[in-house]
């Protein structure tokens, strides 16, 4: 690379400050982005959004991460680690470290993530999953009880029995004239009737309801 052509150290920052900008106004507010100038490990904090997560300034020191940059001790990208900010809050942070035209390190890009309200979500989400076992329902609740269940399965085994079919799966020809079969017998009228089709089918709802408005058509 010539001369005339490396990018300077302060043109590389201003990118990654631009950069960072950005993405803490695309996930403001719960997205701290910080650009540490680590050739000032002291004072290393030359731009930061959203900070109110850690509370930090312009003007600031590095992290112990920062340190552990200078020495070469840790990767350039360190991604999606366990943080915590000052004040409690639990983070998802990233750091990449940021290199000048010689590959000599300059800074560091810190991203700083606030899960705090996924984790509320997450436990108000476990509330509503909650459920308890009862004595009184031994497995699951019958919500067909009665005979349309049995009277079409019944209906679709004397179908199978009455053209001789032997495969224990139908074909797609043979699926729609089964629904035509139980439509003619007047099946389609009862009480949860598609879904158990569907289930004895093997097919899904829309694709019984689709049978049913084409054999419809066809009466």
């Amino acid at each position: 690379m010539s001369k005339a052509s490396k990018i300077s150290d302060k043109e590389i920052f201003s990118h990654y400050i631009k950069m960072g900008e950005i993405l803490s106004k695309m996930f403001n507010p719960n997205l701290e982005v910080i650009v540490h100038d680590l050739r000032y490990p002291e004072h290393s904090i030359i731009a930061i959004f959203n900070n109110h997560i850690t509370g930090r300034n312009v003007g600031e020191g590095t992290s112990d991460l920062g340190y552990k940059k200078v020495d070469g001790k840790v990767p350039d990208q360190v991604i999606n680690y366990k943080n915590e900010s000052p004040d409690g809050k639990p983070l998802k942070s990233s750091s990449l470290t940021i290199r000048n035209s010689q590959n000599d390190i300059i800074g560091s890009l810190g991203l700083n993530y606030d899960i705090s309200i996924f984790e509320e979500f997450s436990t108000a989400l476990s509330y509503l999953k909650e459920t308890t076992d009862n004595p009184i329902i031994s497995n699951k609740e019958a919500f067909y009880y009665g005979s349309t269940k049995e009277d079409i399965l019944i209906a679709v085994k004397h179908f199978r029995v009455s053209n001789g079919l032997t495969n224990k799966s139908f074909s797609k020809k043979e699926k729609y004239n089964v629904i035509k079969y139980l439509i003619k017998g007047g099946h389609l009228n009862k009480r949860g009737a598609v879904p158990i089709i569907g289930e004895a089918l093997a097919i899904t709802r829309p694709t019984v309801y689709k049978y049913i408005k084409d054999i419809k058509e066809k009466f």
